[in-house]
């Protein structure tokens, strides 16, 4: 039977300082990320390539500005989720770092693979609604309610504000699956109360994808369906994590 390392017994206090050590590598990697995002931004078209989506609809092919702050915070916004995403690997090796010493071996053997296969999906969240969800919401919005008495003026704050929005949106609700196994894997939820919770987990994507998405049925759906097959997902796999765990203890 598997013990506890002797590390997940230290006093309070080191437990405190380890926490605060992790916590300032954390954001030290989220500001050197950062700072490489803005680099980005300025010297590889970021932004004209978030601005893809929409370009067939303006009819100048610019985006408007009303202060002289925003293309600066705007370059900001971009800089901060590229850095996030950079220094991501960093995060989860201090998360994982601090959590490890408290769990047993077949939990650190099961949870480990999984904190990396959440960026992946993160990623792939942000990708589909970049290339897909985007392109769709544009038109829908855009050519929907176009009518000869009213005239667009998209600012680059409120679009790239738009865009950072919604490819955050998918990028974390991507990461259900990774949330069911973790809980399973800790034994907190087993996957028979996540199968029970299947309609209620579909209640409440329809409702974050009714609340995230522009208010238009394929973005939704674009979500929403997603969403519901990763949370599947999650329950096939918390259920071989399950059979595995209960093996191993007995």
């Amino acid at each position: 039977m598997s013990m506890k390392i002797p590390k997940g017994e230290m006093p309070f206090l080191d437990h405190l300082e380890e926490l605060r050590w992790r916590i300032l590598k954390s954001l030290a990697a989220l500001l050197v990320g950062t700072a490489i995002g803005f680099v980005v931004v300025q010297n590889f078209e970021v932004l004209e390539l978030l601005k893809q989506p929409i370009a067939p609809y303006l009819p100048d092919n610019k985006l408007h500005v009303t202060g002289p702050t925003d293309a600066f915070f705007v370059t900001l916004q971009l800089a901060f989720v590229i850095g996030l995403i950079l220094g991501a690997p960093v995060i989860i090796t201090q998360v994982w770092g601090f959590l490890q010493p408290a769990l047993y071996e077949h939990e650190r053997r099961h949870i480990a693979p999984f904190m990396v296969a959440g960026l992946g999906l993160f990623i792939a969240g942000v990708l589909m609604a970049y290339l897909w969800v985007l392109p769709v919401a544009m038109k829908f919005l855009i050519t929907r309610f176009q009518a000869d008495y009213l005239e667009f003026i998209i600012t680059a704050t409120a679009y790239f504000g738009f865009v950072i929005r919604l490819l955050l949106a998918f990028g974390i609700m991507f990461e259900v699956p990774v949330l069911v196994v973790l809980l399973s894997v800790l034994g907190l939820v087993g996957p028979k109360t996540f199968a029970r919770w299947r309609p209620y987990a579909l209640v409440v994507a329809s409702i974050l994808a009714a609340m995230l998405t522009p208010p238009d049925v394929a973005s939704m759906l674009g979500l929403m369906f997603p969403v519901v097959f990763l949370y599947e997902v999650g329950i096939l796999v918390s259920r071989l994590v399950w059979r595995s765990r209960n093996r191993e203890k007995a």
